[in-house]
């Protein structure tokens, strides 16, 4: 089909090294994840809370996944959980990731107190770390607090999600406007594309993890992304989709789309069968 690409993420350097593992309690609330209400909650106030801690200071809070300050367990969720207000001791990683309490977005869509967090794994490998800002203009490392074995609370620059085949994932908390609009039944919409598509990890053309089968499709949502350009016919908005097919070790669960491929619909449109604008992740 010749498509012209524009506007690709930049490839990002080498991650950096966390001191000590990476780990996070694995028990304690993740059924009892109780949140402030939304207008309790702003994106510099979840900055201020992070800043409490006395991050990359003498004065910093020492990691624990058993010890607790002012409510809150000391290891990455703790920490997490404290800057957005959440109810003590916190929720662990696991449950930070999930639909009650946030909803995936691309990371280039991150702002100041959304979370880049790794769900996978154990208790000794999983993490979550607070996005600050980006740290170039290329967007190819960014700061962010964190609390992290062998150090504590710090505030340092990070690649973590942006380097291809990594485990972490950007989250919007639903205090600061992520719909919980995790996959599930409920949030489909449905479409229809004129070709096989293939999906990426993020919206631009990245990382493919496999693809999406001509025909009636559900997607989830859709965020402005790097332009797909055939001729005069293009489109900036990426539709979140599980994959029909993925690619050996990729994920097609929660892979990006581009709205090109929609059967119905002009340039820069997202809408589903029905004409209705799909919601925006």
């Amino acid at each position: 089909m010749n498509l012209a690409i524009l506007g690709i993420a930049a490839a990002s350097p080498v991650p950096l090294t966390a001191a000590g593992a990476f780990a996070e309690a694995a028990v304690a609330g993740a059924a009892h994840s109780g949140h402030a209400a939304a207008a309790d909650v702003s994106r510099q106030s979840v900055i201020d809370r992070a800043k409490t801690w006395n991050p990359g200071t003498p004065q910093r809070v020492p990691y624990s996944q058993s010890k607790y300050h002012n409510g809150y367990r000391t290891d990455c969720s703790g920490y997490a959980s404290m800057a957005l207000g959440l109810k003590a001791p916190g929720p662990n990683t696991v449950a930070l990731a999930s639909p009650s309490i946030s909803s995936p977005i691309a990371m280039s869509a991150l702002l100041p107190g959304d979370l880049v967090i790794d769900a996978i794994g154990d208790s000794n490998s999983r993490h979550v770390v607070i996005f600050e800002q980006w740290a170039n203009p290329g967007h190819t490392s960014y700061w962010a607090y964190e609390q992290r074995g062998g150090y504590g609370t710090d505030h340092r620059v990070l690649t973590y999600g942006l380097n291809a085949g990594s485990q972490f994932r950007a989250y919007r908390p639903r205090v600061l406007g992520g719909g919980g609009g995790a996959p599930g039944p409920g949030g489909k919409v449905w479409v229809d594309t004129f070709a096989n598509a293939t999906g990426y990890r993020e919206p631009n053309t990245g990382d493919a993890q496999g693809t999406l089968d001509k025909g009636t499709n559900y997607v989830y949502c859709r965020v402005w992304g790097a332009e797909v350009r055939h001729g005069n016919d293009h489109n900036h908005w990426w539709l979140r989709t599980d994959l029909d097919h993925t690619n050996p070790g990729k994920n097609g669960r929660g892979a990006y789309v581009s709205a090109y491929y929609l059967s119905k619909w002009g340039n820069d449109e997202a809408k589903d069968n029905a004409g209705r604008d799909i919601p925006n992740c």
